[in-house]
């Protein structure tokens, strides 16, 4: 008995370690047609939810829209924290006219409108919104991004994890 302590030290501490990785840690890739952010494969930490401008958050879709059920969850990046004001032009995102998000209307807006998915014109999302001390607003990375653009502002409580991009 005595050698197969260590054996059985090694399996109970994997155990242990994978238990604890997987209530943590998620991994998750998007769907074979999503093209919003730079990356395609993501680790998802479910226990910080504490997230700051830039990052990558993991967040459960509430706002009703034309394209996708509630309840999903998605991955997009922070571009504003509470309290913030959001102004939404024709190719860019600014923050609090300090951080701009260089991102473009026109190409997704066109691609919606041509595959009968009409979402309007360009002069329907350009805007200028002041986040409430519980609302983020997430935008992607790509022309082709759904994004807050769109759908407007999250609630805080919505995050449900900060992500990070493996590849």
């Amino acid at each position: 008995m005595k050698k197969h302590v260590p054996a059985i030290l090694v399996a109970v501490s994997f155990i242990f370690y994978f238990l604890y990785f997987s209530s943590r840690y998620t991994l998750a890739y998007p769907p074979g047609h999503s093209t919003c952010l730079n990356a395609s494969f993501f680790l998802i930490d479910k226990w910080d939810t504490d997230i700051e401008q830039g990052d990558l958050a993991y967040f459960e879709m509430n706002v009703e829209n034309q394209f996708y059920p509630t309840g999903l969850r998605w991955i997009k990046k922070v571009a504003a924290l509470p309290n913030s004001v959001v102004s939404v032009e024709e190719n860019k995102v600014v923050v609090d006219n300090l951080t701009e998000f260089p991102l473009s209307l026109s190409h997704i807006i066109t691609a919606l409108n041509l595959a009968d998915n009409s979402i309007g014109e360009i002069e329907d999302y350009t805007k200028v919104i002041q986040l409430e001390n519980d609302e983020v607003f997430m935008i992607g990375e790509t022309i082709n991004s759904f994004d807050g653009r769109f759908w407007g502002p999250l609630k805080k409580e919505q995050i449900k994890g900060t992500a990070y991009a493996i590849f």
